[in-house]
């Protein structure tokens, strides 16, 4: 498992705007792969990017030194001069750590708002995306599809949506919250998983949404099924109308509503901007304009992370399913590893079975104590590798261990005494 490590920051490590100034432009993450496994050092890689988390996801032939991956990327992403600082921010985890954090992770109890499921989908993209960047292999492909399986379990058995709100909903909270019961103008800006929560969920409610975006073709599907205006950005900045709470959660590195934007929004009326971009969508200087008030990603979070401990107690039982997946993946990585050396045995045993049916031959079929001879000779040859590891195992690992490998040993002589028909 050592051939595994996971280096992160999150919004516990780094704050929120941090975070996005360090973060991968999700534009970007196909293409950079390849480099970044390249200065890396490693054969396989996938980046995990979300509001209040970046993963780095490594998997190589050998075994990995995950403080060195860690400070790599400190270099890599930290603006110069500011490495070390950088580097502070990033946890390393390796082995059966790394694999446990990632688990945690698809299954949302590491998140802000533990429980919540959008995190799933993101993990699940960031696989595909190391797929088509070509810097996933035999490795990653297996660890994602574990982690993804034991998220699946803490969904259906521990996490319902009933005790997991995602930090969307905190967002539509905060803008009904601002409607106070009248029936206002709600525009979401950006076309993403956050906004598609928002939009579906306010559509139940009596409030008018427009959606806002660079390209119309992208919001005309979600348009209609919430039953909503759109309008391009450029055409929203320059004439936004009557609005009363203005959501987003873009992609990018610089902020898509400037001062000049929002100054004709709030001109209308008092103006709610509830910003989920990392980094923030909206310049946060907008805030001194009258009338204005502002929600950013770091205050949803903080609210999100409100009773944290009590939810995790909620969910007690995912922490018994991730376990029971760990479990799983031990043995089957215990297995894969062993998996060289027990082909190895194996034609070993072909070999001394050929040279011992050579001796055979020269034996006169009623000699029966040359056969006897033979076959005892033959017997010690075959016991004397599986005594000599059993003899290493109890010393290196104890009496379970020995136990563990007689119980296999026991099951399939069994399975050899039972008729081939039953076998099949």
């Amino acid at each position: 498992m050592n051939r595994f490590a996971l280096i992160g920051a999150s919004y516990k490590t780094a704050g929120v705007d941090r975070l996005g100034r360090l973060a991968v432009p999700k534009a970007e993450v196909e293409q950079r792969l390849p480099a970044l496994a390249k200065a890396l050092g490693v054969a396989e890689l996938a980046y995990v990017g979300t509001c209040n988390r970046i993963e780095f996801i490594v998997a190589h032939s050998d075994d990995l030194e995950p403080q060195a991956c860690r400070d790599k990327i400190g270099k890599l992403l930290g603006p110069p001069g500011d490495e070390d600082e950088t580097r502070k921010v990033f946890r390393a985890w390796s082995g059966e750590g790394a694999i446990e954090h990632l688990f945690l992770v698809a299954a949302g109890l590491d998140s802000a708002q533990a429980g919540e499921r959008e995190i799933y989908a993101q993990v699940r993209l960031a696989w595909q995306t190391a797929r088509a960047a070509g810097t996933c292999g035999p490795q990653l492909d297996y660890l994602f599809a574990e982690a993804l399986r034991a998220a699946q379990d803490v969904h259906a058995q521990a996490a319902r949506p009933a005790n997991a709100d995602s930090l969307a909903m905190f967002a539509v909270r905060h803008a009904l919250a601002h409607l106070d019961g009248k029936r206002g103008r709600i525009a979401l800006v950006g076309i993403s998983p956050m906004t598609r929560f928002c939009a579906r969920t306010l559509a139940t409610h009596d409030v008018a949404l427009h959606l806002v975006n660079r390209t119309l073709e992208t919001a005309a599907e979600l348009a209609a099924e919430v039953g909503a205006q759109t309008q391009s950005l450029e055409d929203f900045k320059r004439d936004p109308g009557l609005v009363d709470v203005v959501i987003t959660a873009v992609g990018g590195t610089e902020p898509v509503l400037d001062r000049a934007a929002v100054s004709k929004m709030a001109a209308h009326a008092p103006l709610m901007i509830i910003d989920l971009g990392v980094p923030p969508n909206v310049d946060p200087s907008v805030t001194a304009i009258d009338g204005v008030t502002r929600v950013g990603m770091d205050q949803v979070i903080a609210e999100a992370s409100e009773g944290r401990n009590a939810k995790l107690g909620e969910l007690a039982s995912a922490r018994i399913i991730i376990d029971d997946h760990l479990d799983r993946i031990r043995r089957d990585y215990a297995i894969r590893e062993a998996a060289p050396l027990i082909q190895h045995m194996g034609k070993h045993y072909q070999h001394l079975a050929a040279e011992s049916l050579k001796r055979l031959s020269k034996i006169n079929g009623d000699d029966k104590d040359g056969l006897k001879n033979w076959a005892e000779a033959f017997a010690r040859k075959l016991a004397h590798a599986p005594i000599k590891g059993l003899r290493t195992l109890a010393a290196e690992s104890g009496p379970a261990a020995v136990q563990a490998y007689l119980r296999g040993v026991e099951e399939a002589l069994g399975d050899d005494d039972q008729p081939q028909e039953k076998r099949s």
